[in-house]
C-alpha cells in the first residue's frame, strides 16, 4: 500500500486469465455472443456488456457485474465504486470466495478482497485502474 498526493493506492494487479476464470468459469458468465451483421463494434461491445452486467446482477454479483471493463482487454474505462458500495463488493467477493477452489479466480478474490480492506479502512472508495 503506498499513498500520492493523499490518494492511497496497491499494487495489485489482477491479469487476463485471474479475470475470465472468476467471470467465466467460477460465475459460469456466458461467453460473447457473435458479432451481428453491420454492427459497429462500440455496439457489439455495450450489448456484451449489457448482458454481462444483466446476468452477474441476476446472480446476485451487481458489483462484480460493475468489472466488465477491467477485465476486457481492449477497454479503457476505469472502474469507480463509491464508499458506500464497497462493502457490497467485499461482501460479494467474500461469497464467492467461499464457495470456489479455483486457483485463479481465488488469487483476483484475494487482491479485490485487499483492496476493499484498504478502502474501508480509510472510508475511501475504489478505484480499478485499467492497464
Amino acid at each position: 500500500m503506498g499513498h500520492d498526493q493523499g490518494r492511497s493506492y496497491t499494487d495489485l494487479e489482477i491479469e487476463g486469465q485471474e479475470w475470465e476464470e472468476l467471470i467465466f468459469k467460477v460465475l459460469q458468465a456466458p461467453e460473447f455472443q457473435e458479432y451481428v451483421e453491420g454492427e459497429n463494434s462500440n455496439v457489439y461491445y455495450k450489448r456484451q456488456e449489457k448482458l454481462l452486467k444483466e446476468y452477474l446482477t441476476g446472480k446476485g454479483y451487481p458489483m462484480i457485474g460493475s468489472l466488465w471493463c477491467s477485465f476486457i482487454w481492449w477497454n479503457d474505462r476505469d472502474v469507480n465504486y463509491l464508499p458506500s458500495e464497497v462493502h457490497q463488493l467485499l461482501a460479494e467477493c467474500l461469497k464467492i470466495q467461499k464457495n470456489t477452489e479455483n486457483v485463479y479466480a481465488l488469487s483476483a478474490l484475494e487482491k479485490l478482497i485487499a483492496a476493499c480492506n484498504e478502502a474501508l479502512k480509510i472510508n475511501s472508495g475504489l478505484c480499478l485502474l485499467t492497464d
